[in-house]
Order: C-alpha cells, then sequence, then structure tokens
C-alpha cells in the first residue's frame, strides 16, 4: 500500500459517485474526497481550493470510480468457508432442507466441527472478512459465532460488522434468525423498540405454512408487532398488503435472490415490493446456498431484475448495498453516501469510463484497486 495513504489525512481523486440526496445523484467526474482522522472533511471538484489544512496535502490520483463502502444485510459469516451446497431439491420452507440428511452431512456437520477446534472460530472470521474486502464490502452482517456448546463471542476486525460496529456513533443491529412463535411475539415487539434496527428472518418460504410467521406478527388487540426498526429478511412470501403495512410503518426488507431460488425456486415479490415503496437492502445470506459475497449477489439480483422486465434500475440496486442499506441499519447520517462529515468507508474500481452504477454491476472483484474503512486502507 501507498505510504501516501498511512497517515491520518489524505486525498483521494477520482470519478466520485456520492450517492448522495439528489436527483439524480451527484457524480463528480474529476473530484476529490478529503479524509482525516476517519471522516470525510470535504469532497470537491479537482479544481476547487482544498479545505482549510489540506492545501499541502497531494491527493493520490486513483485512475478509478469511487463509491461508498458497500453494506451488506445478510449473511451468515462463519459459514462462507464452506463451498457451494449442491441442493438436491426445491423446498417449501427452510425446516425442510435444515433436517435433510444431505444438509448435515455437506453444511451441518463440518461447521460443528469446527466449533470444536480451539482458535478455529477466530481464523474463520479473518477469513471471511476477507471475502468481503475483496469485494469491496465495508459493512457485513452475521459475524456472530455459535458453538454447539452454545458459546457466542463476536469478532470484531477489519469490516464494520452490523451487530457490533466498533463506533458509538453507530447503533448496534439486533439479528434474530429463529421463526417468531405466538408467545413470542410480545418479547419480539418490546426488543423492536430498545433498538434502532431488528434484523429479523422474515418468511422464509414459499407455503401457507411460511406466511403464518408473518400473521403471528397480528396482535390479539389489532395491533402489530412492527416498527421503523424491523427489516424483514427473505421475505419470500409475503403479500401486497404485507408490504404496503411494512411501508406505512416504516419498516423494511433485505433480498437475498440466489439463495432464494436455489432453496425455493423462487424469491421476493419484487414488483411489488417496490411498488410499495418499502426500503429494500440486500445480502448474500452465505456460501452454501447463495453468492460468494455481496458483489456476485448484485449481479444475481440484476439478472432476476432483467428477467422481472426490469423491476430496477442499475442506480437502484446499488443503492440497495449503500444508501439503503445505511437507512435500514439507522446508519444514514453517517454511511451510505459520500458527503462531507461522514466516516470514511470507501471503494474503488479500476478506470472512469462508462455508466457508473453499471460498472459495480458488472465489475469483477480484480477490479477493485482499493477499500478505505474508516479513514484506514483495507486492501
Amino acid at each position: 500500500m501507498s505510504s501516501d495513504l498511512l497517515g491520518s489525512k489524505f486525498a483521494l481523486e477520482g470519478r466520485v459517485v456520492t450517492m448522495n440526496d439528489a436527483s439524480p445523484p451527484l457524480v463528480m467526474g474529476r473530484g476529490v474526497i478529503y479524509i482525516e482522522d476517519g471522516r470525510i472533511a470535504d469532497v470537491l471538484d479537482r479544481l476547487a481550493v482544498p479545505p482549510p489544512g489540506f492545501a499541502d496535502i497531494e491527493p493520490l490520483h486513483t485512475g478509478g470510480t469511487i463509491y461508498p463502502g458497500l453494506i451488506e444485510l445478510h449473511n451468515h459469516l462463519s459459514y462462507n468457508v464452506l463451498p457451494l451446497w449442491e441442493v438436491p431439491q426445491r423446498f417449501c420452507n427452510r425446516s425442510e432442507w435444515r433436517g435433510l440428511s444431505d444438509y448435515r452431512q455437506h453444511v451441518g456437520q463440518p461447521m460443528a466441527l469446527l466449533s470444536t477446534v480451539e482458535g478455529s472460530a477466530a481464523a474463520i472470521a479473518r477469513y471471511v472478512e476477507a471475502k468481503c474486502l475483496l469485494s469491496g464490502v465495508t459493512t457485513s452482517q452475521g459475524i456472530r459465532f455459535i458453538s454447539n456448546q452454545g458459546i457466542v463471542k463476536e469478532y470484531p476486525g477489519l469490516v464494520r460488522n452490523a451487530e457490533s460496529p466498533d463506533d458509538s456513533d453507530l447503533p448496534k443491529a439486533h439479528t434474530r434468525v429463529a421463526d417468531v412463535t405466538q408467545g413470542e411475539v410480545e418479547e419480539v415487539l418490546k426488543s423492536q423498540k430498545e433498538c434502532k434496527c431488528y434484523l429479523l428472518h422474515l418468511c422464509e418460504g414459499v407455503d401457507d405454512d411460511t406466511h403464518k410467521y408473518f400473521e403471528v406478527l397480528h396482535l390479539p388487540d389489532g395491533s402489530w408487532a412492527i416498527t421503523d426498526s424491523l427489516s424483514g429478511i427473505h421475505s419470500i412470501c409475503l403479500k401486497e398488503e404485507d408490504f404496503d403495512l411494512l411501508k406505512a410503518r416504516d419498516a423494511s426488507v433485505v433480498w437475498s435472490p440466489l439463495s432464494n431460488h436455489l432453496l425455493y425456486g423462487d424469491t421476493m415479490d419484487i414488483e411489488t415490493a417496490k411498488r410499495s415503496g418499502v426500503t429494500i437492502g440486500i445480502g448474500s445470506d452465505w456460501s452454501p446456498s447463495g453468492s460468494k459475497n455481496l458483489l456476485c449477489e448484485l449481479k444475481v439480483a440484476r439478472l432476476v431484475s432483467q428477467h422481472r422486465n426490469g423491476v430496477f434500475t442499475d442506480y437502484e440496486l446499488v443503492a440497495m448495498a449503500t444508501r439503503n442499506a445505511a437507512r435500514i441499519l439507522n446508519w444514514q447520517d453517517l454511511l451510505g453516501s459520500i458527503e462531507k462529515g461522514k466516516l470514511a468507508d470507501l471503494l474503488v474500481l479500476n478506470g472512469r469510463r462508462g455508466d457508473p452504477y453499471s460498472k459495480l454491476l458488472t465489475c469483477r472483484e480484480t477490479s477493485v484497486i482499493l477499500v478505505v474503512i474508516g479513514g484506514v486502507p483495507r486492501y
């Protein structure tokens, strides 16, 4: 890594894709991002006068296109040491494949064995974080490791963790993998009210039994255990009125198309979800049935969108992994776009030409030339 980037104050020059609130968002053909103590001090045109304190700082000419770092909202990162499972059939819900002997042999038992090896959890954490970095991911979800002895630990490290962001200005997300039962719904509502983001595996399946896990959120008094902190991961079998309800309560959803298609042969009703206006994030789920990283999952999302007659624009897909994701985590004041005062989590791709959004969605990992997290070059 160039020594120019190792201080607490530096500047990056390139095409800057801000993902800001402007309509359309500002894209600076030759912009400079000034970074100090982990934050963006300013974002200016290359010919503009540098901000105070940067007059003697020569910007590093990246020759690339600079984006906000990618934020992944659904993963089970410890499983990303495993290869893709050859899914033997299509399922109606997750209880079917979790009890399958073929799944236990290729996924469940290897992870159970690894969890008994001293030091393996920390080593796995470092490895799967490296997979994130090489694809431009600066925040991921699901870093918690739960061994078969019930030991729960989170490993803070290179990549921001949604549940343990290692920054007091970023609220911690709460994650629940288990389906909500009737006797738990009041406690789930209480938990939602106590956090800024409640990531819930919601309706992972395609049958009527799966949809009952949404219906259980309807309380006896007619109210709903749905607040603006709730984000429904998967949400495959949600209906139009469900998405409308989530939107009305400012809740959100997280899409994982590859894993959904491999396991269930279908995915979230993205046409209806978009029409409702609900905020949509994205995540690659895990390597046994999903993409190897978020950059790949974005490509799958683009293919699904195109197959369904172009549901999302390329900008809207990039937003799922940047500004939308930050909003879902309630981190929008500090991350998700490249703006003055925000944390310097950045992704740089080689080259400046072409549409900036399709460039990200079609690039390879070899196009990633720099990843910065909190002003620190990590890759």
